[in-house]
């Protein structure tokens, strides 16, 4: 999925199909898990224990906690904390170490934890392209007139620009959540730029969300994509960690 990435030992039983870890400025880890794989027991055997508000979940759900907790303590271990157990708060987000910018995703069988010690605002998602119909159903809800233009300007199957545009804007509403703990709704944040040969993507919040985060703010982005996936990575220089304006 990345270049130059590092395969992770897989534990036993195979619950945990691949995994491998690219360490880049943003860490970034991914696994595919097998559902049928899964059993309770495995919670207890890997010391990652399942939620009191998950006993009763599917085995989808519990399977998606499973994975993602696992792929989030393999990242850790890389930044000397090997027994971190992943968290959530009361609103159900994240609960990272001091010193750990991390975002983490899951979707159909894979999981993606980014991870950095850079102050620096940090979503991750991924996703399974969606169908055709889909797309076309989003179109309102999803994306601006300028948006539309641009999306059908590209060399892309519109499904497939689709669901980055999707991507893209759930890695920037997870980016901003720790730093707003506000709702967003996708027309809240534009599609400015887009180069497909090289992976990036930039995005403007179209709202004024705080004197940090208002219609002046532009939010970089990166993405990888195979034949049937898309992983986003939105980052942007937390408040007070801004870098000086080129002359």
């Amino acid at each position: 999925m990345f270049p130059s990435e590092t395969a992770l030992a897989l534990p036993s039983p195979s619950f945990i199909t691949a995994a491998a870890l690219w360490q880049n400025p943003v860490a970034i880890a991914w696994c595919h898990f097998d559902l049928q794989q899964w059993h309770q027991d495995l919670h207890h055997q890997w010391q990652l224990p399942l939620p009191l508000a998950l006993q009763s979940a599917v085995i989808k759900r519990k399977a998606e906690h499973l994975a993602s907790r696992w792929l989030a303590q393999q990242m850790l271990s890389t930044f000397d904390m090997p027994d971190f157990v992943l968290r959530n708060a009361p609103d159900r987000s994240p609960i990272w170490p001091a010193g750990i910018q991390a975002s983490l995703s899951h979707s159909q069988q894979m999981a993606v934890v980014a991870a950095t010690q850079h102050p620096l605002c940090i979503g991750i998602d991924v996703e399974q392209v969606m169908a055709e119909q889909t797309a076309q159903e989003t179109v309102e809800l999803l994306m601006n007139k300028a948006e539309h233009r641009l999306l059908e300007t590209l060399s892309l199957p519109f499904a497939l620009a689709a669901t980055l545009l999707f991507s893209l804007k759930e890695s920037l509403y997870k980016a901003l959540w720790p730093q707003l703990h506000q709702p967003m709704d996708f027309l809240q944040a534009e599609l400015i730029e887009l180069n497909v040969p090289e992976g990036r993507a930039a995005l403007r919040l179209t709202q004024d969300f705080s004197a940090s985060f208002n219609t002046h703010t532009v939010l970089q982005a990166e993405f990888w994509q195979n034949a049937d996936r898309i992983i986003t990575l939105v980052t942007h220089p937390l408040s007070g960690n801004k870098k000086p304006a080129q002359k």
